[in-house]
């Protein structure tokens, strides 16, 4: 195949799948890059999306009371690195996420502090993937005094735990955790009370069309959680764990919605024939050729699965095992 044409090919089929970043199992706890990323066509596609991201500078002030610095650390499951904020208007301020450990983050971070005299009272984790909290031991090793002030919603030893609904404060700041599972079992958002907005984590992006998934079916009531929060209060901007500002949050929740939901009807229908009363037992290699071709198996099969397995739980699907093959019904 023509490899300018092998790329588009690919390209388009990703897009029609509407895979931005690798879907995870629900069991996974290794952020290295995925097998299905060496397929063919995935890295041009993944280089030119990169190349298409818009330019985020190390430190920025996007509000009175947010100033983000980027971890140092772009990539494909990154975009431009991992956004970590320094939230409130006083002289102590909330860390929000630690990035992945790369020097540069805590360089940047430490001169931003002693060039505006600021201090860092407590420290809030998203959620536990090494990409938020990487950067945590070498914050600790420049500020001892953040040892007994670190929050994440599933702790470690030494770490406090976020309640739902829990508040934190610093000056003219005060931030509410709204747990939000799915993305990570633990993942917490959190809501600037101030200034209406919301701290997303990873459950949205500032670029792109899906996330990584620990467990589908948590994640999308976890999007129906976060709607209703920024419907019941007036929320429109978010501030992502990756990408840019999103300007419109709840049209970009929405969007996210709709689109997981897309998906699912999309695999309930390879199981229903010409005949609606005629119900199919298929593997999910034939899904995946029935709604995308063969050729899509690789790249397909992660999400078809995470798809799969939120319909069973739900038991609108079932898998049966006979011998080495393994079939999926509609009940």
């Amino acid at each position: 195949m023509d490899p300018t044409f092998q790329f588009q090919h690919y390209l388009l089929k990703s897009q029609s799948l509407g895979i931005y970043l690798d879907i995870q199992s629900r069991s996974t706890r290794n952020m290295s890059p995925p097998k299905v990323w060496t397929q063919p066509g995935w890295q041009e596609y993944l280089s030119a999306r990169n190349a298409g991201l818009p330019y985020l500078p190390a430190v920025a002030k996007l509000s009175t009371e947010v100033v983000r610095i980027l971890g140092g650390n772009p990539g494909n499951m990154q975009l431009q690195g991992t956004n970590t904020y320094l939230v409130g208007s006083g002289q102590k301020r909330i860390l929000i996420d630690t990035g992945q450990g790369c020097p540069i983050w805590l360089t940047t971070l430490v001169n931003y502090l002693d060039q505006h005299q600021l201090s860092i009272s407590q420290v809030l984790l998203t959620h536990w993937h090494t990409d938020h909290t990487g950067g945590l031991p070498a914050l600790l090793a420049q500020y001892p005094h953040l040892v007994a002030a670190v929050h994440k919603a599933h702790p470690d030893r030494g770490q406090h735990s976020i309640r739902d609904g829990q508040t934190f404060t610093a000056q003219g700041t005060t931030l509410r955790a709204l747990f939000t599972p799915g993305h990570s079992q633990d993942h917490m958002c959190f809501i600037l009370e101030e200034s209406g907005a919301m701290f997303t984590g990873d459950n949205v992006l500032g670029h792109g069309g899906s996330v990584v998934v620990e467990d589908l079916g948590p994640y999308m009531k976890s999007l129906q959680v976060m709607t209703q929060g920024v419907r019941n209060e007036e929320i429109t901007v978010g501030y992502p764990g990756h990408g840019a500002v999103i300007d419109d949050l709840p049209a970009k929740l929405i969007v996210w919605s709709r689109h997981w939901e897309m998906r699912e009807k999309k695999v309930l229908s390879a199981f229903i024939g010409a005949n609606t009363k005629t119900r199919a037992s298929l593997t999910t290699r034939d899904i995946i050729a029935s709604l995308y071709g063969p050729e899509m198996e690789a790249m397909a099969g992660p999400f078809i699965s995470q798809v799969l397995s939120k319909l069973a739980d739900e038991g609108k699907v079932g898998l049966a095992v006979a011998g080495q093959e393994k079939k999926w019904f509609m009940l």
